[in-house]
């Protein structure tokens, strides 16, 4: 028995092409058979399955759409981030040369500059009354214009590495009083934060006295004064200074008629 054909069958008039739809919509088709007049040959085709088209005309496609001017110039954007080209290459590391020492730099620059600031304004009492000695004139104050940009950049000058502290031949002028070259070279490599935070308190130092020469007042100047005074001496007391500098220098201050 022959099992009943769940499908359709399908046929074309005319043609004797029959055929079945598949569950998936495709149509098997049956084509006629055929033989050859004379020679007793005949057969069937072979069926061919044909599956559906879904780009057919009934399936409807997706419109296409434009890229937008926001788009285009997001992408340029990003293409312009990311590189288009070679990256150019590091620049070189900055080769500092410390030429000078810091004993050098000290008697050079930072000392004529620093006496400078103090000796700008000198108030006198006597009995005649108070005399002051001011900046008087635009070429006073743009003097210590100058002095206060030699300061402040000395500041960075001294947190330049390989710096020496003196030559080797260089020695204390006050035994006892300042250490040697070579012990304060010893305190600054043990202490080189230290060094690193002194040598900014003489820029910033420098920065306000820049800025009181600029704004011409002498109570600014005044003011400045005492901040470059403390920077310098928080410097000495960390690296020149020995722990007993007070007792030498008080002994040194005494003159032989006086001992006992």
């Amino acid at each position: 028995m022959t099992p009943p054909n769940p499908l359709p069958r399908i046929a074309t008039p005319g043609t004797g092409i029959s055929g079945v739809v598949t569950p998936g919509g495709a149509v098997g088709m049956t084509l006629p058979r055929i033989a050859t007049p004379g020679i007793g040959i005949s057969g069937v085709q072979s069926t061919v399955m044909t599956p559906p088209n879904p780009l057919s005309r009934s399936t409807p496609r997706p419109p296409r759409t434009m890229p937008t001017a926001a788009a285009l110039l997001a992408a340029a954007v990003l293409a312009a981030c990311t590189g288009g080209g070679p990256r150019p290459a590091p620049g070189p590391e900055p080769d500092f040369q410390p030429t000078t020492t810091v004993e050098e730099l000290m008697r050079a620059v930072i000392d004529p500059a620093a006496d400078a600031v103090w000796d700008a304004v000198v108030i006198t009492s006597t009995l005649a009354g108070v005399e002051r000695q001011v900046p008087d004139g635009d070429d006073d104050w743009l003097a210590l214009e100058h002095h206060a940009v030699r300061l402040l950049e000395a500041g960075n000058l001294l947190q330049i590495e390989g710096r020496p502290v003196a030559a080797a031949d260089s020695v204390s002028e006050l035994p006892g009083i300042d250490l040697e070259p070579a012990d304060i070279a010893i305190r600054r490599a043990e202490q080189y934060d230290a060094w690193l935070r002194s040598a900014r308190e003489l820029h910033d130092a420098g920065v306000v006295v820049l800025n009181a020469a600029r704004a011409r007042s002498v109570d600014a100047l005044l003011e400045s004064g005492d901040r470059l005074d403390a920077a310098c001496e928080t410097c000495h007391s960390r690296f020149w200074y020995p722990p007993d500098a007070a007792d030498a220098a008080d002994a040194g201050s005494a003159s032989p008629s006086r001992a006992p």
